[in-house]
């Protein structure tokens, strides 16, 4: 074999694995407005059933795009660059934590603590609160 088909062949052994990595990295995670949900919930009833039985909630809700209402109880933005929606009873310790996709951020401003709002996100699990992340303001 020529000298030269050694190196054409090294040159494609060593570009195309990293084209794919290079691809990989700057994939953008899936937007959420298209996606239909795997179910459609109140924010009230996801965390009723997160604190009688968290490992039961999770075989139904983890990993899982879910659609979640209810009334917002807060509105948390972070350096303009995270937006937090806090769904649930002002009362309650736990919420439902929705972590807004940054395509869709600006539909928040149309909305205030107390309001009814349908979001839409992918199930990460319970910490102090219902965890979603890439949610979405669902129109209804």
């Amino acid at each position: 074999m020529s000298v030269k088909k050694i190196i054409l062949i090294a040159l494609i052994v060593a570009v195309l694995p990293a084209l794919y990595f290079y691809k990989e990295y700057q994939r953008k995670p899936a937007d959420m407005a298209g996606v239909t949900p795997a179910t459609k919930v109140n924010a009230t009833a996801i965390i009723d059933e997160y604190e009688k039985d968290e490992v039961k909630a999770n075989l139904q809700y983890l990993g899982k795009v879910i659609q979640v209402q209810g009334a917002i109880a807060e509105i948390i933005s972070q350096q303009d660059t995270l937006t937090n929606v806090l769904i649930g009873d002002t009362i309650s310790m736990h919420k439902v934590s929705c972590l807004l996709d940054k395509r869709h951020t600006g539909l928040i401003s149309q909305y205030k603590a107390g309001q009814q709002i349908t979001i839409r996100g992918i199930c990460t699990g319970f910490l102090m609160d219902v965890e979603l992340n890439s949610c979405v303001i669902v129109k209804e």
